[in-house]
């Protein structure tokens, strides 16, 4: 039995030990919040091994800014088809090669509304739009998508991987009823998920403010992007990711990314490098980012092309937007290769007839640098492959193509 002497030391003894258990336990019940948190943002990230080190890559979903969203052109009373200037005889023969029925193409002559020139314009029914079978949506809406005056055949919005649960996730504005009108009224071509028919969704359903309806529009701007750092670890190598990235950009300079990776390396437990302190200046300015509406009407904005092309570029060559320009440029300082395994390599999207849809930068594993379109309201983004391909693949399928420069 302990003496009354040593009994003070043993109750503070017991409090210490009382503190260090509530200790562990509250960072226990720290580290399982911060799991549960972890948890909450969806799958872990991924990491990726290659030359250019170890990548750690966040998917997300990047939306256009609301300032924007607001451009996206909606009508109460829309939507309305314009399929040009064409005779009766001859759209009805278009229309039965889409596969619509005599009594739906009838249904849709009936609804046509004046037009100037000849040019057929048709405000279909909502009945009629719903009624329509996925296959049957895909093959008339090809039908509308070449003539641009309709812009969300055209264009339509594509549902990403994980569907349209994916494309209103966070948007709790966006009702159940509306999730599910556009889940009917999604159509596959060439192996990706599209959606054309926001005006329709919103005629639908009623008493939508101003909030619901901007939510509803915003989430449908939404792309699949990329965010990636790179790993250093402890006892990592560094110079092979070192020779990666800073041997094919020509103003990312080795010796100051070294003491970067080094004093990382230092740390207990390492850490991730932004992605951001191995690109060129043009893409480090921009990524994540969309360009201002242009001042006067008819104003130059900067493509695909433009941003491919000067992606080394110190003070940008306003020659590449020109797609003729560009395409000689591309023939004369570029040739084609099986695989992208640098810094810097071109991937092309090409049609059916070797024209080149897109241009954008391969950056490491299967990430691009691209900007999706002339639409300035279209940020400049980094990006899977894939999920690239899906963007332009809404008329017809693409082929992937890999160009590097005759000096690397």
């Amino acid at each position: 039995m302990p003496s009354l002497a040593t009994a003070p030391r043993l109750l503070s003894s017991r409090r210490n030990i009382l503190l260090l258990l509530c200790l562990v336990a509250g960072v226990g019940a720290v580290a399982l919040k911060q799991k549960r948190r972890i948890e909450d943002f969806g799958t872990k990230p991924e990491v990726h091994s290659g030359p250019w080190g170890e990548l750690e890559e966040f998917d997300l979903r990047l939306e256009q800014p609301e300032e924007y969203v607001g451009f996206e052109k909606t009508t109460a009373d829309g939507p309305f088809w314009s399929f040009g200037s064409i005779t009766e005889p001859a759209l009805r023969a278009k229309l039965a090669e889409t596969g619509l029925s005599d009594s739906q193409i009838t249904r849709l002559l009936t609804a046509r509304v004046p037009g100037t020139g000849g040019v057929v314009i048709i405000k279909p029914t909502t009945d009629l739009i719903l009624e329509l079978s996925p296959e049957l949506r895909s093959n008339l809406y090809l039908l509308l998508a070449y003539n641009p005056v309709n812009r969300f055949q055209s264009s339509p919005y594509v549902i990403p991987r994980g569907g349209v649960s994916k494309v209103f996730e966070g948007h709790d504005l966006v009702t159940v009823e509306m999730r599910r009108l556009v889940e009917r009224l999604s159509y596959r071509r060439n192996g990706f998920l599209y959606f054309s028919d926001p005006e329709t969704v919103l005629k639908i359903v009623p008493n939508l403010d101003d909030a619901v309806r901007l939510d509803f529009l915003k989430a449908l701007t939404g792309q699949n992007v990329v965010q990636a750092r790179i790993l250093v670890r402890p006892d990592g190598d560094i110079d092979k990711p070192l020779h990666y990235w800073g041997l094919a950009a020509p103003w990312v300079l080795v010796k100051d990314l070294k003491p970067l990776f080094e004093s990382v390396r230092r740390l207990p437990q390492g850490g991730g490098l932004s992605l951001l302190y191995v690109l060129p200046p043009l893409a480090r300015d921009r990524l994540m980012t969309s360009t201002l509406p242009p001042s006067s009407a008819g104003g130059a904005l900067p493509d695909c092309h433009w941003s491919a092309l000067n992606f080394f570029a110190m003070n940008p060559d306003p020659k590449m937007a020109n797609t003729d320009f560009a395409s000689a440029y591309i023939a004369k300082n570029f040739y084609e290769i099986g695989k992208p395994g640098l810094e810097g390599d071109l991937v092309l999207l090409l049609n059916s007839r070797n024209q080149v849809l897109h241009s954008s930068v391969y950056i490491a594993h299967d990430i691009v640098f691209t900007k999706n379109g002339i639409n300035f309201a279209q940020p400049w983004v980094t990006m899977r492959i894939p999920d690239m391909v899906a963007e332009f693949s809404a008329l017809e399928p693409v082929r992937v193509a890999y160009f590097r420069r005759r000096d690397m």
